[in-house]
C-alpha cells in the first residue's frame, strides 16, 4: 500500500481524468526496470574483468556484447510503454 501525502491526494483529486494507478505502476516498473539496468551494468563490469583477465576477448568484443545487452533491455522497456 502507498501512503499518499493529504495535499498531494487533492492535487491528484483534482485531476480525475487521469489514470492514478496506472501511472504508479508505470512510475513503479520504471524504477524496478533502472534497478534492473544497474545491475546488469556491474555485472557485465565484473564480467568484462574476469574475462579479460586470461581470455581472448577483447574490450572492443565486450563493448560490443554490452551494447547488445542494452538494446534488449532498450526492448523490454518499450514493450513495457515505459519509452
Amino acid at each position: 500500500m502507498i501512503k499518499i501525502p493529504d495535499e498531494l491526494e487533492k492535487e491528484i483529486e483534482e485531476i480525475p481524468e487521469e489514470d492514478w494507478s496506472e501511472v504508479a505502476l508505470k512510475a513503479i516498473e520504471l524504477r524496478a526496470f533502472e534497478l534492473k539496468l544497474e545491475r546488469s551494468r556491474k555485472l557485465r563490469h565484473a564480467l568484462f574483468k574476469a574475462l579479460i583477465s586470461g581470455s581472448k576477448l577483447t574490450e572492443e568484443d565486450a563493448m560490443e556484447l554490452g551494447r547488445k545487452a542494452n538494446e534488449k533491455m532498450l526492448v523490454q522497456l518499450k514493450e513495457k510503454g515505459l519509452v
